[in-house]
């Protein structure tokens, strides 16, 4: 199984390539161009018309303001410093790129610019992650990223661990049955790998951690996929690894689910196939009622009921 990328592929691909003018000639990306990610995540690449060599790189998600208050703002600054401006109207948020001021390290700078809906994602997990470190009480209340229209987020902290709560909305009942045998491999990865994750998932009943959240959508379709990662997971070199594979979880997931999907329309396309030739090799060849005489001429019995009155001889 392929893990998907955690940044924009368009967004590192564009400004790569406007890095590498070395006569100052840039097309003008005018009107800007947008550019759809997961999650309902819209960006928008733009120069101005005065400044080619100047790029506008916005992003609008939704739940950005809510963010807010987990330090999204700290975080992109502390990212992208000078180089972030006033959001462009319909945006959150946008990074200015001088593609003549070249940074020390180009793919590295890019890479950062394409990473900015997991920058913004992060917030939450920083806030929480710290508290651990700190060793702080478990907090009363759960952090909650509505990221989609009818999913969240919810991270618990408690002293020594986050518990990170998935609502997932599957809109076909085939799905349900695939996520939990995909989910079951999860929990039977425990048995082998000692230091895995506890990953649990439930459909329709919410977990204990959900109980107080207010509005809280229970319908059909409706799965919980709850992770409990310790201090090991998410403290020192693991941390920004950890936050990346789980922010991606949810995609991760449809995206495995869809390649199984297809991987078994084609088996069976293929059985189908196979069975068809069976059948075509089966069938016998229909037995001829062609006669011949001593001489060698070709006749069919009167009594035949396939002979036409104009070529068979009666006698």
């Amino acid at each position: 199984m392929i893990l998907l990328d955690f940044h924009n592929k368009i967004i590192e691909d564009v400004l790569l390539e406007r890095f590498a003018v070395t006569d100052g000639k840039y097309d003008p990306l005018d009107p800007p161009t947008v550019i759809a990610d997961f999650d309902g995540v819209t960006f928008s690449l733009g120069t101005p018309t005065e400044a080619r060599n100047i790029v506008h790189v916005s992003m609008s998600m939704k739940g950005y303001s809510d963010l807010k208050q987990y330090g999204v703002d700290d975080v992109m600054k502390r990212v992208y410093g000078a180089n972030l401006v006033n959001a462009e109207s319909g945006y959150d948020v946008t990074v200015r790129v001088d593609v003549q001021n070249k940074p020390a390290d180009v793919a590295k700078f890019v890479r950062e610019v394409a990473l900015m809906k997991r920058h913004a994602l992060a917030a939450p997990f920083y806030k929480a992650i710290a508290d651990v470190e700190a060793k702080k009480p478990a907090a009363a209340n759960l952090i909650e990223i509505r990221y989609r229209d009818d999913e969240a987020i919810y991270i618990k902290q408690e002293t020594d661990r986050i518990i990170v709560i998935f609502t997932i909305m599957f809109k076909d009942q085939d799905d349900v049955v695939f996520a939990k045998v995909f989910l079951q491999e999860y929990q039977d990865a425990r048995k082998t790998m000692s230091n895995a994750p506890s990953v649990l998932f439930s459909q329709k009943e919410p977990p204990m951690e959900l109980k107080s959240v207010k509005n809280l959508k229970v319908q059909q379709g409706q799965g919980f996929v709850s992770f409990v990662l310790f201090a090991s997971h998410i403290t020192g070199n693991k941390k920004e690894k950890s936050i990346d594979n789980i922010q991606t979880f949810r995609n991760y997931l449809h995206y495995h689910i869809k390649c199984s999907k297809a991987y078994m329309h084609t088996r069976m396309r293929n059985r189908v196939k196979s069975f068809l030739q069976v059948l075509n090799r089966a069938k016998s060849d229909p037995e001829s009622t062609e006669k011949k005489t001593i001489t060698g001429k070709s006749f069919k019995r009167a009594d035949d009921p396939q002979s036409s009155a104009e070529d068979e001889f009666n006698i």
